[in-house]
């Protein structure tokens, strides 16, 4: 009795559903990451509980949560489902967006090893998982197995790992990476192109203290009452008004008013003020 509109929705869900499924095994099948947590409410476990009295409390929820336990360390790692197009970009991050899952990481390392039962934990970086049936151009004859060759481009992942070559491994074994947002040069070593992607602990240390600063400084313009009509802008379909709720209600003329236009920047340009805002 459904509509042929809701058989064909229907039937594309189910395939997503399908490939999504088979995707996450694939990637999980020879990896030393294995799924420790599934929809983990940080507010829940108390990692996201304030510390002193008077602190903004946070709340959240991490899609899945991986660990590798090698020797005494527990390293961890977060990755968020995403069915739309979403890249990690270290210039939002140090624009104050798109901070969530690394706020989760740190926070996890900080203060989850009572949670995991572990003295010592590590972070080993974020991941951002597509979730959807990817529609891929390809001539009408081509077979299954072209098919599947050319979907395979698009399971990797986007985000930040520990530029530690046994934790890479651990995530992903062997030379040619389909899922991890790395590649290695026939000479064993990462491409050029990869590095954006990659981070030393070092720089994972300045990235958690920066991220701390932001929100205690969000937290103090909250708590001072600060209500200034400054929203961010990246383009046309992607700002902070798209999905406002208070947009009805807002002052802020699009059209007059000017936007905090988020700016793009080099991966080392980032690096070189978030280490830089120590």
């Amino acid at each position: 009795d459904k509509t042929a509109r809701f058989a064909y929705l229907f039937r594309r869900l189910r395939s997503t559903v399908r490939q999504v499924t088979e995707d996450m095994w694939q990637e999980l099948k020879d990896s030393k990451f294995q799924p420790l947590d599934l929809e983990l409410d940080l507010g829940a476990e108390g990692v996201l509980e304030p510390e002193r009295e008077g602190d903004a409390p946070l709340t959240g929820r991490a899609d899945r949560v991986d660990g590798w336990v090698n020797g005494d360390t527990l390293y961890l790692r977060v990755t968020d489902y995403k069915t739309g197009v979403k890249k990690f970009d270290l210039a939002d991050v140090c624009q104050g967006l798109n901070m969530q899952m690394l706020l989760y990481l740190f926070a996890l390392e900080k203060r989850g090893g009572g949670h995991f039962g572990a003295e010592k934990i590590r972070p080993a970086g974020v991941l951002y998982v597509p979730a959807r049936f990817e529609i891929v151009p390809a001539d009408s004859d081509v077979t299954d197995e072209e098919l599947a060759a050319l979907r395979k481009n698009t399971a990797r992942r986007s985000g930040l790992i520990l530029d530690d070559q046994a934790v890479v491994e651990a995530m992903e074994p062997g030379p040619d990476k389909r899922f991890l947002p790395v590649k290695l040069t026939k000479a064993g070593e990462y491409a050029k192109a990869s590095r954006a992607s990659l981070a030393s602990l070092e720089r994972f240390g300045a990235l958690s203290r920066f991220i701390d600063d932001t929100l205690r400084s969000l937290a103090a313009e909250l708590k001072g009452g600060s209500v200034r009509l400054d929203p961010w802008y990246k383009s046309a379909g992607e700002n902070a008004c798209t999905f406002c709720d208070y947009r009805e209600a807002c002052l802020f003329d699009e059209a007059g008013d000017g936007w905090r236009v988020r700016n793009k920047l080099s991966p080392e340009a980032a690096w070189e003020r978030i280490e830089g805002h120590e």
